[in-house]
């Protein structure tokens, strides 16, 4: 039936954005299929937020670490970050709300659900917080629930715009995904926001790629439909996988430190000194790639104290990593000025 049309779709499949809103009104978000589109992956889906929110120059309040592929379209768009810290104890919606009035940014990036890399979950009335904040500043917010659908140890949390009540949540602009979920090679992503602003997203997006994938859209609607019964078998797997690096981790760092967080796809750990660049230079070196923290800082050379590390791999794939790494460590970190062996760190 598609192979017959032209197969252009700049908005997604009909039958693809009828799907994605009706889960949202499944979740507590009342979603028409207007008000989605479709995207190549939600990286697109922020790049294009951003571009149409934002000019060179206009503030962003972001948390700080964030995402670092977003980070990096922040840089690009020649936004200027506003950073909000996301400490070990989570979100303060005071100094958020406090760098809506003072700084004036024309947007707001948010991961509340299972943050990267934090793993935090931001509370149900923080958020009502930061939405009456934003509400008040007449400030954008992006929210990114990638990851939302990775939840471990606790329920899914609720679309954050269903906290804006009805009609508040005109200034929410929602990105979600498959890739986290399902499979990162599959780019389909979305954006949930008003009518207008989805047609200007939409015109903003055939100057880019002028349409998706229809496959890739038609293998998204397939797995959409058996979403539950999809997740219900990954997510034990992904939680004895965290449950074991934690372990295997906790064996060979003691000195390490981190928390388990309650979903995700990755540890944030705090190795207790400013080498994590070098260290996961060294790793490249063994075979073992890991993130240091600076990449997710805000500002350059930040959480250098900072490793993320995924718990997306099989126990024994994990376990040679951390093996890896202990080798690493035992070999020195090479020109850095660090001592070789592995020291005793104490966060």
């Amino acid at each position: 039936r598609h192979a017959a049309t032209p197969g252009y779709h700049p908005y997604g499949l009909p039958e693809l954005r009828a799907a994605i809103a009706e889960r949202y009104t499944l979740r507590g978000l009342p979603t028409l299929p207007d008000q989605i589109l479709v995207t190549s992956g939600a990286q697109q889906a922020v790049a294009l937020a951003f571009t149409l929110l934002g000019r060179p120059g206009d503030r962003i309040a972001v948390e700080n670490p964030s995402y670092a592929n977003a980070l990096a379209v922040i840089r690009q768009s020649g936004l200027r970050t506003a950073p909000v810290p996301v400490t070990d104890d989570g979100w303060d919606t005071e100094l958020f709300g406090a760098t809506l009035r003072q700084a004036a940014p024309r947007l707001a990036y948010l991961i509340p659900d299972f943050q990267n890399p934090t793993g935090h979950v931001m509370p149900a009335e923080d958020r009502r917080r930061l939405i009456a904040a934003a509400r008040a500043t007449g400030t954008w917010l992006v929210v990114d629930e990638t990851i939302a659908d990775i939840a471990l140890d606790v329920p899914t949390p609720p679309p954050f715009a269903s906290l804006a009540g009805p009609g508040g949540g005109e200034q929410i602009v929602t990105v979600g995904s498959l890739s986290k979920g399902h499979w990162s090679g599959l780019r389909v992503g979305w954006v949930r926001a008003g009518t207008r602003l989805i047609t200007e997203l939409t015109m903003l997006r055939v100057t880019a790629d002028m349409s998706g994938s229809v496959l890739d859209q038609l293998v998204a609607l397939r797995l959409l439909a058996r979403e539950e019964e999809i997740l219900r078998r990954r997510l034990p797997v992904l939680r004895a996988q965290r449950d074991h690096l934690d372990r295997a981790l906790r064996h060979e760092f003691p000195d390490w430190r981190w928390q388990v967080p309650p979903g995700g796809m990755s540890l944030w750990i705090d190795v207790g000194r400013p080498i994590a660049s070098p260290l996961a230079q060294a790793a490249m070196r063994h075979g073992v790639r890991i993130e240091g923290g600076s990449r997710f800082g805000a500002d350059p050379g930040t959480f250098e104290h900072r490793l993320r590390w995924p718990y997306t791999q099989p126990p024994e794939v994990a376990e040679e990593a951390v093996r890896r790494i202990a080798a690493a460590l035992d070999g020195g970190l090479g020109p850095t000025g660090e001592e070789p062996g592995r020291p005793h760190w104490v966060a």
